[in-house]
Order: C-alpha cells, then sequence, then structure tokens
C-alpha cells in the first residue's frame, strides 16, 4: 500500500483517555523508534477518508504518541 504524507494538525488526534494505557506505554518504551512504528509498511496507520480531520482508522496508539512527541507529519494510507 502506498502511504501518503499527512499533517498531523490534519489528524484527529485521540485524547488519552480513549486510549489503551498498556498500549501507549508498550509504544513509549519499545525499542523500536516512534518515527520507525509510524513508517512500518506492513502495518500503516490508516485514516477514514473524508475531509479534515480525518479520524484515526488504524494505529491510534501510535499517531497519539506521534503527536506527543511533536512528530508534524505521518504517512498513511486513507480508507
Amino acid at each position: 500500500m502506498e502511504t501518503t504524507p499527512v499533517k498531523m494538525s490534519d489528524i484527529r488526534v485521540p485524547k488519552r483517555s480513549e486510549l489503551n494505557e498498556g498500549k501507549i506505554r508498550s509504544i513509549e518504551n519499545s525499542p523500536d523508534s516512534i518515527e520507525r512504528l509510524i513508517h512500518s509498511k506492513s502495518d500503516p496507520i490508516a485514516l477514514n477518508k473524508g475531509k479534515p480531520p480525518y479520524e484515526v482508522y488504524s494505529g491510534r496508539h501510535r499517531v497519539y504518541v506521534a503527536a506527543q512527541k511533536g512528530i508534524k507529519v505521518i504517512p498513511a494510507v486513507f480508507t
């Protein structure tokens, strides 16, 4: 699947209270960097088609952590 660069400001970043705390910690403590996790070719972040702000279809925890780390653009596919 081909990814498209998407500005974080165009994505509805989930609130921490909407997410699984264990998954957040797992990403934060991963030996892989968040940059590597968001650029995964086998498990890309997926956003719902439509107008911004885009809803996250898959990868909510990675999007949340990326936003917390100040990442401005992420690669994503649209579903």
